[in-house]
């Protein structure tokens, strides 16, 4: 019984050391947490948001994993192994502030890219990029702590760049053209555009090989990279969200046109309090003299590009409803068509 007694008490200091390190990483978990809370109340409340889904029990982790270290380290006991514990220990907590590292990155990006390009929006370019590099820079120090030099690694990567350029060539295309086209702003998600090879849509992510879109029908297109780089670009979006685009109609000679401007600015101004889509300068224009009637038109402007479809679409039943309802004829044009016989 006396043996035990010993044998407990000589693990003690052992147990003791890596308690308190674990609740000391407790403690400095909650303080960390706390601050970001309270610099969440000031006013920057999603990056600080970051901070702390970032931190997520990783301050415990680090603590805990010294705390067991320095439990050995002070065992009654020495370990033969103990250096390569030692190594095991440094490439643990290296792994641990990498992984931390690259989520707080690639939250703040997040955080600004919503900023430029709208809520909701994906930028997974720069996303995959912030991974590559934040690992890459991990997995060098990992191997320099390890004894390991990274000076022969970088030359072979150096002199294996250009076959692997060589091979890629595709891919370093695609990746190359995204970033000049997030880093030049021309097309950002959320943005509305046509090129000029037909396909057009809302973009909804650029990432390191495509950027896609989802067009009118709801189905996703997929363009790539080195492909929309060079594409002639019409950007609905840019520089102003607003359209501005005319509903053409023709009316007999004899119509009364004080009448049928009340009447279509009228059904105007209900399309706009229906839909929200549409801006109150809308205005009725006599356009010109036709052999048919009278060419006129309705101007008008939508907040965005999307609008377009569904004020043109209500507008025109409601134009049709209420000219037969007041009595208003569009004309149409007539063809006499005559044979003459061949003699």
């Amino acid at each position: 019984m006396r043996a035990e007694v010993i044998q407990i008490s000589d693990w003690l200091p052992s147990i003791i050391i890596a308690g308190s390190l674990i609740a000391l990483g407790v403690l400095f978990q909650k303080i960390a947490s706390s601050y970001f809370h309270r610099l969440a109340h000031k006013g920057r409340k999603k990056e600080s948001l970051v901070f702390v889904t970032s931190l997520r029990g990783m301050i415990i982790l680090v603590f805990a994993v010294v705390g067991i270290y320095e439990g050995i380290v002070h065992a009654p006991y020495t370990l033969t192994e103990l250096p390569n514990i030692k190594k095991l220990k440094t490439v643990v907590i290296i792994l641990i502030i990498t992984f931390v590292a690259a989520r707080i990155f690639k939250g703040l990006f997040k955080v600004y890219a919503q900023k430029e390009t709208g809520k909701g929006r994906s930028l997974s370019l720069f996303s995959t990029i912030i991974s590559i590099v934040v690992y890459c820079l991990g997995g060098l120090v990992i191997m320099d702590s390890l004894g390991i030099s990274i000076t022969p690694i970088l030359t072979a990567l150096g002199v294996g760049g250009l076959a692997v350029a060589l091979a890629l060539q595709d891919t370093l295309s695609n990746l190359f053209a995204g970033i000049h086209i997030t880093l030049s702003h021309i097309v950002k998600p959320g943005n509305y555009i046509a090129l000029n090879s037909g396909e057009e849509g809302t973009v909804s992510d650029i990432t390191w090989r495509y950027t896609t879109m989802v067009n009118q029908s709801g189905n996703l297109v997929v363009i790539p990279n080195s492909k929309l780089s060079s594409a002639i670009v019409t950007n609905y979006s840019l520089p102003n969200p607003t359209l501005d685009f005319s509903i053409p109609f023709t009316l007999n000679f004899t119509a009364e046109f004080d009448k049928v401007e009340k009447i279509v600015l009228d059904e105007a101004e209900a399309v706009r309090v229906e839909t929200g889509m549409l801006q109150d300068n809308f205005a009725f224009r006599v356009k010109e003299f036709s052999e048919d009637g009278v060419k006129c038109l309705l101007n008008l402007t939508v907040h965005d590009y999307n609008g377009e479809f569904i004020v043109r679409h209500l507008l025109v039943k409601r134009l049709l409803v209420r000219f037969k309802k007041d009595g208003i004829t569009i004309p149409y044009g007539t063809r006499d068509i005559r044979t003459v016989p061949v003699s």
